[in-house]
């Protein structure tokens, strides 16, 4: 995907709003987290203004996983009435996410879609759709350091995606309407405990082919296991087995190993045997168990109608 250039966009972001933002980020390292963008705009002679004034948290009915994220829309669809009630010309600018657990640099062809959907939908207020990512933690003691973002802008009616440059972006300081805590995000910073996890690209490609291929078998992540999927995995006798993938993201190149969960007495003992082989990726151990458990399965049947044929 082609991201275009323009100098006819301005944006204002103030410093609270990005510290509200990586917090977010710092507080769920582990997944993909967002919220929602609101503020006002002016757009003259075609050139767009835009002016954020909050960010809306992601909401207590969101789901995350490190590469898919799932707002709670009904919290904030109250929260903006409840602002709009007091801010009659406050608008809903757009989304941000962050991508720095997977390492994607920029928006996915999901993310992409949604969007184009969004603006051109008839009940999107705002001509444009602005979209900020977070592509990569940093190291920095300075609080708007910590994460390198990206700001997108989709207009309506227009097929191109437009990128913007950073002298196109101020960030002021200026105080936010929401959340109410803005200011005092350290005290939100104390809550979370951190666990390092790198940026793995593979993980984008492996929920692609997961997600496309094998529904069932979805992504976690928890504190102690770190980045998992697990669900059923159909077999070609029409049975189920419960796989798990666990990433080992300790080592420079991450690796996958595979659980399947109570196995048939058929494919227990390649259910032993393939739990202690290392994969490169999630899709090759998923990939590699189905293939060798239909074999097992396959050779399983055949020796089972030999047996009852010489009875």
């Amino acid at each position: 995907m082609k991201f275009h250039t323009t100098d006819k966009v301005r944006l204002s972001i103030p410093k609270a709003a990005l510290i509200e933002v990586f917090d977010e980020c710092d507080g769920f390292d582990q997944d993909e987290t967002g919220g929602r963008v609101i503020g006002t705009f002016e757009e003259h002679r075609g050139k767009l203004a835009i002016h954020v004034n909050g960010i809306i948290e992601a909401g207590p009915q969101a789901r995350r996983s490190a590469v898919s994220f799932f707002q709670d829309g009904e919290y904030q669809e109250r929260v903006f009435r409840k602002i709009e009630d007091q801010h009659r010309e406050i608008e809903h600018l757009g989304n941000w996410h962050t991508h720095h657990v997977n390492g994607l640099q920029h928006l996915s062809d999901g993310d992409i879609e949604t969007y184009f959907r969004t603006v051109n939908h008839r009940n999107h207020n705002a001509p444009f759709f602005y979209a900020l990512l977070v592509t990569a933690r940093q190291r920095s003691s300075d609080p708007l350091s910590r994460y390198t973002v990206k700001h997108y802008i989709f207009r309506r009616d227009d097929e191109r995606i437009y990128e913007l440059h950073r002298d196109q972006v101020e960030v002021p300081d200026a105080p936010l309407i929401w959340p109410a805590s803005a200011g005092h995000s350290h005290d939100k910073r104390d809550k979370h405990p951190k666990r390092e996890l790198r940026a793995n690209p593979n993980r984008v490609y492996d929920n692609d082919i997961l997600s496309e291929f094998y529904g069932g078998v979805r992504p976690f992540s928890s504190a102690k296991l770190g980045v998992y999927w697990r669900g059923p995995l159909e077999l070609l006798d029409g049975s189920k087995i419960e796989v798990v993938l666990l990433e080992d993201s300790a080592a420079d190149k991450p690796t996958y190993t595979v659980t399947v969960r109570e196995p048939p007495a058929a494919l227990k003992d390649l259910a032993e045997e393939i739990a202690n082989v290392e994969f490169p990726s999630a899709r090759a151990a998923l990939i590699t168990t189905e293939r060798s458990c239909n074999r097992a399965l396959y050779r399983h049947h055949g020796e089972m109608r030999r047996v009852d044929f010489s009875a």
